[in-house]
């Protein structure tokens, strides 16, 4: 596991417009505008969600890659297992990733006034949604078989779960007929722990995040199953 784990590392790192990507975008959210009267980032944390949605799809692409290039086919004739290849890539997408979302925390810690309180549970939700998000990313391109297929359709999958599910303008805005749809999506679990979370109604987070954990379960479980192929 250990010499995939730093392979994947390595992979990343070629990746240059996805880590200045990774880099970005979390500086010009810190520097965003709040809205008069809003006591917490709530909106910045919403957009920096869809950010981690696909920063997880770029990184976890090494997969899909990996399988249409038959370099998967050659990997299952070596010692290593595909535990080991997929234990190995996940841990070294969660690093990279938590870097980033690191990154951006500390730089919203500097640039705005919240209680603490946000601040901690805030951390907790986008780390859970970090999880949930590389793990939905490995099932998304497990149903497509090439990469350019899987990014078409994600762009605007993940843009439509991003402005139904809340994380683009508050969830009050939603009509209720669509707000019921969007409790299906983990992207309205994340915004309405992060409005859980400026309220202070600290048991509601915790739903949050114990859904958007049984979430990563499914995906993982479900992603996974395509093996060697």
């Amino acid at each position: 596991m250990k010499t995939v784990f730093e392979l994947a590392l390595k992979r990343i790192l070629r990746q240059r417009l996805t880590l200045v990507l990774m880099i970005s975008f979390p500086i010009v959210l810190a520097f965003l505008p709040q809205p008069e009267g809003m006591q917490t980032p709530t909106i910045a944390y919403g957009i920096f969600g869809l950010v981690i949605l696909f920063v997880a799809f770029l990184l976890t692409k090494q997969v899909i890659e990996d399988r249409q290039s038959k370099t998967i086919v050659r990997i299952a004739a070596s010692p290593i297992s595909h535990r080991d290849y997929l234990v190995g890539h996940l841990a070294a997408y969660m690093i990279v990733m938590m870097i980033q979302l690191t990154f951006f925390f500390l730089l919203s810690l500097i640039q705005w006034t919240a209680p603490v309180s946000f601040y901690v549970w805030a951390y907790l939700l986008m780390f859970m949604f970090t999880v949930m998000a590389i793990c939905f990313s490995l099932f998304w391109h497990s149903m497509f078989k090439t990469y350019a297929t899987s990014i078409a359709i994600f762009s605007i999958a993940a843009n439509l779960m991003a402005v139904i599910g809340g994380m683009t303008f508050p969830l009050a805005l939603l009509p209720d007929r669509l707000r019921t749809v969007a409790v299906v999506l983990p992207t309205y679990w994340y915004s309405y722990g992060l409005e859980q979370a400026t309220e202070m109604n600290f048991n509601y987070v915790m739903l949050c995040l114990l859904i958007l954990l049984g979430f990563a379960i499914i995906f993982l479980t479900i992603g996974s199953k395509r093996r060697f192929e």
